[in-house]
């Protein structure tokens, strides 16, 4: 709905500079003063080419609004991190820049483990408290090439731009140690943040659902694995 609107903008601001040039032409195309028709049609032509200005100021306004809304729909609330939606466009246009440029990349995703036992122990106030944190370790401990999203009530994505296999494995180990050992104060009480990754790498032949599929399973396997519940 907001790309609809900002074309119609778009469009709408094409047409004011168009009518802003006609008027702003005529006003100066050497019309003889001294006639009260021509003073007439003159202070016509001005009101109409403040019309057409206003109109450009009010169609800037509405684009800056369409911005907002669809910043909005694409940001989680409670992390200020993309949500699912702007994952799946960021994730579009990662495989996009593959199937372009030939760079590789890995999708990561993470798993909270025990996050329904922080809201039912402590309430939903500290399990929000939570996920701003892991969405702020994520997103210090990657780069401004990377993308991080929560994608789900307690999963969270990111995606490794231009990056090889081996050197993936490095950093999401590295992502998995400080996330595991990162703690949150509430009420006095440390809350330990635990969490499972899985990850997989993906090429120019990939899509969406298959890559998100394979980390997602990995994510799983390393869950069942572990001991953290």
């Amino acid at each position: 709905m907001t790309q609809a609107l900002e074309r119609r903008a778009l469009m709408a601001d094409k047409d004011v500079n168009l009518v802003e040039a006609a008027l702003a032409w005529r006003l100066t195309d050497g019309l003889p003063e001294n006639l009260p028709e021509t003073r007439n049609y003159r202070r016509l032509l001005e009101d109409a080419l403040r019309s057409a200005t206003e109109a450009r100021a009010e169609l800037a306004d509405a684009r800056r609004r369409i911005a907002v809304l669809e910043h909005q729909s694409r940001t989680d609330e409670v992390t200020g991190l993309l949500n699912r939606r702007g994952f799946e466009i960021a994730f579009e246009s990662a495989l996009a820049r593959v199937r372009r440029f030939g760079e590789a990349g890995v999708l990561v995703i993470i798993d909270l483990d025990g996050f329904k036992q922080i809201n039912d122990t402590h309430g939903h106030a500290a399990g929000d408290l939570v996920l701003a944190a892991v969405g702020s370790v994520l997103a210090r401990q990657t780069r401004d090439i990377d993308t991080v999203a929560r994608i789900g009530g307690d999963e969270f994505a990111v995606i490794l731009t231009a990056a090889d296999k081996n050197g993936a494995k490095k950093r999401v180990r590295t992502l998995d140690r400080i996330l595991n050992y990162t703690t949150v104060k509430w009420q006095g009480q440390d809350i330990p943040v635990r969490a499972s990754f899985g990850s997989a790498p993906y090429g120019p032949d990939d899509n969406t659902a298959t890559v998100f599929a394979t980390a997602d399973t990995a994510m799983y396997r390393r869950k069942g694995g572990t001991a953290r519940g």
